[in-house]
């Protein structure tokens, strides 16, 4: 086994980052609307209450996706290790699809409970 596998070591990375960053969240979210912390997206700086909804969303999001980066580099582990330029180039697709389906599935979150976030 090859503990430095590219495949493995960058999911498990990020799987851990993604899991850290939503403990911390989910612990310690930003309390008022800004431009430095927190899920930041046109919908859930809208109010108040659509922020607050969103960081829990997405703390949730981020850690189910996190886990699931973690247990596929614990799957590459177990294959024994992908070819370099394969293990790099398909470790970055998962974690790009992981990204964007934490910011669709929030957004959808924060549309079902709100609604379409009302234009000037």
């Amino acid at each position: 086994m090859n503990w430095l596998d590219p495949f493995s070591v960058s999911l498990l990375l990020s799987g851990v980052i993604f899991v850290l960053a939503a403990e911390w969240m989910a612990r310690r979210p930003p309390q008022k609307i800004n431009s430095l912390y927190g899920y930041r997206t046109p919908a859930s700086m809208a109010s108040q209450e659509r922020w607050d909804f969103a960081q829990k969303a997405s703390a949730i999001r981020s850690r189910f996706w996190g886990w699931v980066m973690i247990t596929l580099a614990m799957f590459g582990y177990g294959l024994g290790g992908l070819p370099i330029a394969i293990g790099v180039v398909l470790s970055i697709g998962i974690l790009i699809t992981c990204c964007v389906l934490l910011l669709t599935g929030t957004e959808k979150d924060i549309k079902k409970h709100f609604g379409p976030v009302q234009r000037g």
